[in-house]
């Protein structure tokens, strides 16, 4: 069979040699029709969705899920105000904008700010809270009612006014009037500073810190994605921040707008993915063009090594187009699969070219011995990788499968080369000379010390992990990340929930509850969690603070909007009111008291501009702060007949199912939580679905798949080995140090701290072929007689190979992002053991070659 390989190889260089002329028309006409198809049936999805097949049991059961209930809020908006009041503002305005904008959006949603919560938000609370809530209403009854009736500038004077003179007549005290007049002031000052003023009349009221969650307000929304874009969700995020930025939603105006979500997460993935390409690029461009010339020291041998390169990656990306209709985000890397292992074999056949030469062989004939002695090898280790790159097919992890297809396939056209011509070369170096006749002279030392290295290695591989979260992978630094992990520092608004479900509501309180005693769970929510506690206790405070408010927040009249002329003749009039209730009082309340007064008079006499700003800085959270308190005071019993259908909807289906939803307790960004979190509720729930779900079984299918594909490669290449090299012990030299590598590789990790994740796993197939290959030309060599092949131009085509590789695609290292920087880490550790491992420990491990050695002719 080896000596078909060989003739074979002959007949097709000496055809080439014969007829340069049609051999260069065939090359430039597969050239340009792959080209043209490529191009003209380019197409590529970056639905992650796809990449994993949909029959597994675990998303089997998540698309049931879906089914029933819907998720909401592909895009998450986050608003966070300086006030309570200027989020909620900043929420409703950009939620209606949103919901008129047109076809981008297929649903706009405020969960917090339906009617029903609105109205019922107080019943939620703790009882001693709601009875604390009410009592500082009514306590404020004075201060809201003049506010009610006359919303202004000139409604909040007339209420100061009232204050001063209740001061002056010794019926309140200067400490009740200090906390108002103390931030009115601070608010008035920067107005006039022209600096931002953010007044929170609900902080006034409430005489305390705002609660965190009344800081942020979140807007779920679900764009229409465009998978053929590399960002499918960029014209609806773009969308969103144009709507942001026109209602003036920014840091200037109180108010941080930031977007999170699936389709954030993604769309900026990818931009991260794309930051530094050009740099990566050119830096790889660069490293392989220098090291091709060491390698060759021909600009027409590299030209060709590229041109041909490029032609076989058009005919593989046709050839997979043709078959797949589409690239994924996975199946897309075989471009440098093809690249890094096309260059090899321009570099094998260039460099033997090359050694003939020097021999004394003329053109036609050092291209027939190329032919003849690459040709077996260049063929036997396409076959080898092939094969391994075909075993990733029948695996679960999509993505890969296509991958492995279309590489292992595409390796065919890897073996078109064009017939290069490069200068002659030197004398191999003396101290190459001298490291050849030691690893000879101390095999047993060297092959020794391999095995040492993979037993040690071997002993290390239990601590190596999968790090199965792919949002360790992403650039904290992105809006997207970086507001996710804002949002999970409050459990309940941790995405990382495990969901399930009771075949009715009665089903699954029993359930809850079992949920809820594990330590690992935050808390359970079915539709049950809907129903406040204690409702008759707190619906009657609520009743009794609705009665006494009633005719205090629905005056039977509204003064109607009042002129500039107004406002100023009123604030002139306060700040007299306060002047003189303050008096010469020397208490801080007083001084307070006092700072006011000059700011209102400092207002009156400045310009109505002024006055204005004032105006739009106080009364819109003024008149939020009434709607608010106007609907908590209308709460009603609630229950289960009471809820709103689409409330019910996600909580229950129409069947009468009932959903469970657990949320983790800790930080759900720890694997060892979530794994924790997981395993806690199985033991309850088996058949559990949610994202932690999600993420831990897509890490686990993954490295499964590699798993499985890494078994069914190394079976392949050793019945491939064997069947053409026909001797165990020859294909047990050739795999022992592609085994010797790998368990190199795996154990520096360890060292180093590196795991595995779903990107620089990728980078394994690349490494193994790679590897396979310079194994295999070894023990070709060996096999046709070869010695010291360490000082044999072969060594020096390995070695630079390698560079190559290494060099070009090690520049991923420089990403900015941290899965693709990974990747590249992994590609150089791994080649620098493929080093060590052809030109040392193969060499020593082969020993002198076989008697029976055939020379190549």
């Amino acid at each position: 069979m080896l000596s078909w390989l060989g003739s074979a190889a002959a007949r097709l260089v000496a055809f080439s040699t014969n007829h340069p002329f049609i051999a260069l028309a065939a090359g430039v006409l597969i050239g340009a029709i792959s080209i043209w198809f490529a191009v003209g049936h380019f197409a590529m999805t970056t639905d992650t969705d796809q990449l994993l097949s949909k029959t597994l049991d675990w998303r089997q059961r998540q698309a049931a899920f879906d089914a029933r209930f819907p998720a909401q809020g592909q895009i998450v908006v986050v608003i966070d105000g300086k006030t309570p009041e200027l989020a909620e503002e900043s929420a409703a305005a950009l939620a209606d904008r949103l919901t008129h904008e047109g076809p981008l959006f297929t649903s706009v949603d405020r969960p917090d700010a339906s009617a029903f919560w609105r109205q019922s938000g107080l019943l939620f609370l703790p009882a001693a809270d709601v009875k604390a809530n009410t009592a500082k209403l009514i306590s404020a009854q004075p201060f809201l009612g003049p506010l009610a009736a006359d919303p202004s500038l000139r409604g909040l004077m007339s209420t100061l006014s009232t204050f001063a003179t209740g001061l002056a007549a010794g019926q309140t005290s200067v400490q009740d009037l200090q906390a108002p007049a103390s931030r009115l002031a601070d608010a008035l000052e920067q107005i006039e500073a022209g600096q931002p003023a953010f007044f929170s009349w609900q902080t006034l009221v409430a005489a305390g810190k705002p609660d965190p969650h009344q800081l942020r307000k979140v807007i779920l929304v679900d764009p229409r994605l465009d998978f053929a874009k590399l960002e499918p969700g960029s014209d609806a995020s773009h969308d969103i921040r144009r709507a942001a930025a026109a209602l003036g939603l920014d840091e200037a105006h109180g108010v941080r707008v930031r977007l999170t979500g699936p389709v954030p997460l993604e769309d900026e993935e990818f931009a991260t993915l794309a930051d530094r390409a050009e740099l990566i690029g050119g830096i790889a461009l660069f490293a392989i063009i220098t090291m091709l010339w060491l390698a060759v020291r021909s600009v027409k041998t590299i030209i060709a090594i590229l041109l041909t390169t490029i032609v076989g990656l058009a005919a593989a990306m046709a050839f997979g187009l043709l078959i797949f209709g589409r690239f994924n985000v996975i199946s897309v890397a075989f471009i440098p699969l093809f690249v890094g292992l096309g260059i090899d074999f321009g570099i094998q056949f260039s460099v033997r070219f090359r050694s003939e030469q020097l021999a004394g062989a003329d053109t036609a004939a050092a291209l027939k011995a190329s032919g003849v002695g690459m040709g077996r090898s260049l063929t036997l280790a396409a076959a080898a990788i092939a094969s391994g790159f075909l075993a990733f097919g029948p695996t679960a992890y999509l993505g890969v499968s296509q991958l492995g297809v279309i590489a292992g396939i595409g390796l065919i056209f890897a073996l078109v080369l064009v017939p290069p011509r490069p200068p002659r070369q030197g004398e191999t170096p003396v101290q190459l000379h001298q490291l050849d006749g030691f690893m000879l002279g101390h095999r047993r030392l060297v092959v020794g010390t391999g095995v040492v290295a993979a037993l040690f290695s071997a002993a290390l591989l239990p601590q190596l992990h999968f790090d199965f979260n792919p949002i360790h992978l992403r650039s904290t630094k992105v809006e997207s990340v970086s507001t996710l992990f804002d949002l999970m520092k409050d459990p309940e608004q941790s995405p990382n929930t495990l969901e399930m479900l009771a075949p009715n509501l009665a089903a699954a309180q029993p359930i809850a509850a079992r949920l809820a005693r594990l330590p690992p769970v935050y808390g359970v929510r079915t539709l049950q969690s809907l129903i406040p506690a204690d409702q008759p206790e707190k619906l009657a405070k609520i009743s009794d603070a609705s009665t006494l408010l009633d005719l205090t927040l629905n005056p039977i009249a509204v003064e109607p909007p009042p002129s500039d002329a107004e406002v100023q003749a009123s604030l002139a009039k306060t700040s007299a009111d306060l002047a003189a209730a303050a008096g010469t009082n020397t208490t801080p309340a007083a001084g307070d008291i006092r700072r006011l007064a000059v700011a209102l008079d400092r207002l009156a006499k400045g310009s109505p501009a002024l006055r204005q700003r004032a105006t739009d800085a106080l009364i819109p959270g003024l008149n939020t702060l009434l709607d608010q308190i106007r609907y908590s005071l209308q709460a009603q019993p609630v229950t289960l007949d009471s809820l709103p259908p689409e409330l019910k909807r996600q909580w229950m289906t129409s069947d009468g199912q009932a959903r469970i939803s657990v949320i983790p307790r800790g930080d759900s960004n720890n694997n060892e939580v979530l794994r924790k979190f997981t395993v806690a509720v199985q033991s309850i729930e088996p058949n559990v679905v949610g994202t932690p779900i999600g993420i831990q079984e897509g890490g686990t299918t993954i490295v499964g798949a590699f798993v499985e594909a890494g078994v069914l490669s190394f079976v392949a290449i050793t019945l491939l080995l064997f069947l053409v090299l026909r001797r165990v012990r020859d294909v047990a030299i050739t795999m022992a140090p592609i085994v010797l590598t790998g368990l190199l590789t795996m154990g520096s990790c360890v060292l180093i701290g590196q795991p595995l994740n779903f990107a620089n796993i990728i980078a394994l197939p690349l490494l193994f072929g790679i590897g396979v290959a310079f194994h295999i030309y070894f023990v070709m060599a060996w096999r046709s007689g070869g010695e010291h092949l360490l000082e044999s131009s072969l060594s020096r085509a390995v070695f630079f190979s390698a560079l190559t590789t290494a060099t070009g695609f090690g520049s991923l290292w420089a990403s900015s992002h941290p899965g693709t920087a990974s990747m590249g880490k992994l590609l150089m550790i791994s080649l620098v053991w493929t080093l060590v491992s052809a030109l040392l420990f193969q060499p020593a491990l082969m020993g002198p070659p076989p008697k029976d050695a055939v020379k190549a002719a």
